[in-house]
């Protein structure tokens, strides 16, 4: 038992013994029921030996005294009527008498008939003292005692039938059923089991003692209960017993005596155990802990009445340590216990003796290790001072008075905290400090891996945040002095970012994979009517009454691309054909396309910067950015119009660090400003305005793609957007795009030459078609064939190579990249590998090539050309691949 000396159980000698001689004991139950039954044993032998014949004669000459007298009554009333009235009325009296005699006996009603009813007993074969307990029993009932008596007792009784159904109950029973808030209907008092009822272990007892009451047998047990509404209800204790009732068969008798929770008088090992110098508790089968001394209270910092349960003691699982420590055979187990205003400490449990009511409970001995309690003296050395990371002693309550006393370098500089004694609450927020105090209460009560707490210092691009850590200072059990806390910091600035990125981008890529997807059915729809459309205005020239609706129709189907473009742009999957611009031509030139789409009543105002740098960007996509932007600041304006202002500068690499913008590097950039006098963007909403469906215009009126469009493009491009904060009036987006250094990109980059589009789009060769959409592949055929090639067509992969087993001479394959079954580079990979084919290949798909460029670069050599594509495109696609070797 941890060293600690074991107790004696009640077989082995006691712990205090004076003089050497056992002091006396009051005898046991088992004791006094067998002295009982002893005496009963000599009281049967007596009755046995000399009291039958005579109870048999006392009987006989009794009722043969009855015989004679009624035999009397007989004469006389024969007689009467010569003795004359007196006669009649000597005869009536003794009719009477003998009536009310034999009546009495009968009815059992009054104490006159005491004899008769004994004797009527005693010829039975009952026994004297049994014969006269149950006319006792008669009276005591016929004078209406009996539910005086049971009402007048302080216990709760109750007689119920062995199934449960509640014969009788005292004022105690309907007492304690209206404070446990259970009486039946219409004041009735309930059922035993229906007063306990609960779950868990204390549903067991009351199992086991309706289980002996239906059988008709006595059984007690301990049980807890719960009962009340206020305050989550008071924890009482109850030994409950159930009693046959003797000439009752089918009742019994049920008694409910209340005891103290901490039963110290009601309990002789409790009372034992009270003052005893090491902590023992008492802990029940079920979990439950019957009682506990002062010194187990003392140990765990708890008060009287708090510990109820194993699981207010240990931390963790509990059900194996109850188990084993209901063995009782002395072993010692170990497990993690709870300690108020204390850290959670390791401690041994070892169970010597059993006791109490019913299944009882076990006395278990705890022991700790009294080293965890010392005194923990810190200071910084100058290790520590100079770490990197910051470390503090904090003085008070954290959320409080806290005061920094000692802080390295680190944490000092983080956190402000260069005086000694200056207040914790001026470097962190109240709402910090309360995070701390609670993380703090948490690892007390239930211990385990500290939890960090965030806090950010700054604002801004400078904002740093750091993950906090504190750790109470051990001081001795049962002090009052100055609480000191050990306080971490970690600077996490990169890793959050880090992470910020990441979930901005998980949720771009996630909802990119949809957009790309649906840009590719999308594309293949667009394709046949923009190449159809086109061949129809080869047969309708200007001037043909047609001419104009199929330029309409040409005009909205290229709108259309238009947006599978946004959509392939915010998954940032697009095709980009980077090169060299002047940002000051590309706006003069696309502003009277940005004038038409803001409306007349937005005034357009381009204040360009001197000597900028060029930049290499997509013109295109850079073009849809900015258009994007505009169209928000129109519809932000709304009817009352406004100016928008495009403003570009340079930012050389040396005013870059003096921005607070995130992502910028150390390099040259051209800033392009798009300003508008709109009601601007509320505070709480800026952080989220580039989420992608995120929109503050009415439903119907916005999809929320536009600024994830803008952000998905300008990332692509290098650059970084952001809105400028602190803009009282409208709005303001940044545009930064890296300065192009055509020096540099000399070195770096070979020289491309020019290309020149050929003009005659016809041309000679036999070409193989590969499409499983038909409209697609017939238009197509079509183009390609009224260029003057010969054309084959197969539906899917397993056909093409079927054509080109039987016939390998085709100067040119065109294969859709996604297929059933085989997808184009595959086809092409297996056709090369396997029939030697050498025919160059030109790969189509409604994806861009950027999605599935990893597919593509298994073919040497091969083409690329993206839906939707017109039918110049195609026949220039085509020239070029065939005669590219040509001069």
């Amino acid at each position: 038992m941890s060293g600690a000396e074991p107790v004696k159980t009640s077989q082995e000698e006691p712990l205090d013994q004076s003089n050497g001689e056992t002091p006396p004991r009051p005898p046991t139950n088992e004791e006094i029921i067998a002295m009982m039954d002893e005496a009963a044993s000599k009281a049967n032998a007596s009755d046995n030996d000399d009291g039958g014949l005579v109870n048999i004669a006392t009987f006989w000459l009794l009722w043969a005294g009855v015989a004679i007298a009624l035999l009397a009554v007989v004469y006389v009333i024969i007689s009467a009527g010569e003795s004359g009235g007196t006669g009649l009325v000597l005869a009536g009296g003794i009719a009477l008498l003998v009536a009310l005699f034999l009546g009495g006996a009968a009815l059992k009603m009054f104490s006159p008939v005491l004899a008769a009813g004994v004797m009527m007993r005693r010829v039975t074969g009952k026994k004297p003292a049994e014969a006269v307990e149950l006319a006792g029993a008669e009276i005591l009932s016929a004078l209406g005692l009996a539910e005086r008596v049971l009402d007048a007792d302080m216990d709760a009784r109750l007689v119920a039938r062995r199934d449960g159904v509640v014969t009788y109950a005292n004022r105690a029973y309907t007492q304690l059923a209206k404070d446990a808030g259970v009486m039946g209907p219409a004041g009735l008092p309930p059922r035993i089991d229906r007063l306990f009822a609960q779950q868990g272990a204390e549903a067991t007892k009351v199992f086991r003692l309706c289980k002996a009451a239906k059988s008709a047998e006595a059984a007690e047990e301990i049980i807890y209960q719960t009962m009340g509404l206020d305050g989550g209800g008071d924890r009482r204790r109850f030994e409950v017993s159930v009693r046959p009732i003797r000439g009752a068969d089918d009742h019994v008798a049920w008694r409910l005596r209340e005891l103290p929770v901490e039963e110290e008088e009601q309990d002789s090992l409790a009372a034992a155990y009270a003052d005893f110098p090491r902590p023992v508790f008492a802990l029940e089968k079920s979990g439950q802990i019957a009682w506990t001394n002062a010194e187990m209270r003392k140990k765990l910092g708890a008060d009287r009445g708090t510990i109820t349960s194993i699981d207010d003691v240990v931390l963790g699982e509990t059900s194996n340590l109850v188990s084993n420590l209901w063995r009782i055979d002395r072993s010692s187990f170990t497990a993690h216990v709870r300690r108020k205003n204390a850290d959670p400490t390791e401690a041994n449990f070892c169970s010597f003796r059993r006791g109490g009511v019913g299944e009882g409970f076990a006395c278990v001995e705890l022991t700790t290790d009294e080293s965890v309690d010392e005194v923990e003296d810190v200071a910084l050395s100058g290790d520590i001072s100079e770490s990197p990371f910051g470390v503090s002693i904090i003085e008070g309550e954290i959320n409080r008075d806290g005061r920094v006393v000692e802080a390295n370098k680190a944490f000092a500089e983080a956190f402000g905290a260069q005086k000694k004694n200056a207040p914790l609450s001026k470097s962190l927020s109240a709402e910090t400090l309360e995070e701390i105090a609670e993380e703090i209460r948490r690892k007390t009560r239930a211990g385990g891996a500290p939890k960090p707490i965030e806090a950010t210092v700054g604002s801004g691009v400078h904002a740093r945040t750091f993950a906090l850590y504190a750790r109470p200072v051990r001081r001795k059990r049962g002090s009052y002095g100055t609480r000191r806390t050990l306080l971490y910091s970690v600077d996490v600035t990169d890793r959050k970012q880090m992470e910020e990125e990441y979930a901005q981008d998980q949720k771009l890529r996630g909802i990119g994979e949809l957009a790309s997807k649906v840009a590719h059915d999308f594309n293949n729809y667009l394709q046949v009517v923009i190449g159809h459309c086109e061949r129809l205005m080869l047969k309708h020239p200007a001037g043909d009454p047609a001419y104009p609706d199929l330029v309409q129709i040409r005009e909205n189907a290229q709108r259309a691309a238009n947006t599978t473009k946004q959509l392939l742009a915010f998954s940032r999957k697009q095709t980009l054909k980077s090169e060299v611009l002047s940002i000051t031509e590309l706006l003069r030139d696309f502003s009277r396309f940005l004038t038409r789409s803001i409306s007349e009543k937005v005034k357009l105002e381009l204040v360009n910067g001197r000597a900028l740098p060029s930049i290499k960007v997509d013109r295109h996509q850079l073009e849809t950015a900015i258009m994007n932007l505009a169209v928000n600041a129109r519809d932000a304006m709304g009817n009352a119009g406004g100016t928008l202002t495009i403003r570009t500068q340079c930012i050389p690499a040396e005013e870059v660090k003096s921005r607070e913008v995130i992502g910028l590097l150390d390099q040259d950039y051209v800033l392009i400003e798009i300003a508008d006098t709109g009601p601007g963007v509320p505070k709480e909403i800026a952080d989220k305005i580039f989420d992608p469906f995120f929109t503050t215009k009415d439903s119907g009126k916005g999809t929320g793609l536009g600024l994830s469009t803008v952000y998905g493009i300008i990332r692509q491009l290098d650059g970084v957007i952001a809105l400028k904060p602190g803009v009282k009036n409208g709005a303001t987006f940044e545009i930064y795009l890296p300065a192009y250094d055509a020096e540099e990109a000399a070195q770096t980059e070979p020289a491309a030459a020019p290309k020149k589009e050929p003009q005659d789009l016809t041309g000679a060769g036999r070409i193989l078609i590969v499409e499983d959409e038909d409209p697609v592949r017939n238009f197509v055929i079509a183009t390609l064939g009224d260029c003057g090639y010969e054309i084959s067509e197969a539906e899917d992969g397993d056909e093409a190579l079927e054509i080109l087993e039987e016939d390998q001479d085709f100067d040119l394959i065109i294969s859709d990249v996604m297929m059933p079954v085989m997808d184009g580079p595959s086809m092409v990979a297996e056709a090369r590998e396997k029939l030697g084919i050498k025919s160059k290949v030109i790969f189509m798909s409604g994806y861009a090539e950027a999605a599935v460029r990893e597919q593509l670069d298994v073919i040497e050599g091969a083409g690329y050309i993206q839906k939707p594509f017109t039918l110049k495109g195609i026949a220039v696609a085509v020239k070029e691949t065939l005669y590219s070797s040509e001069d």
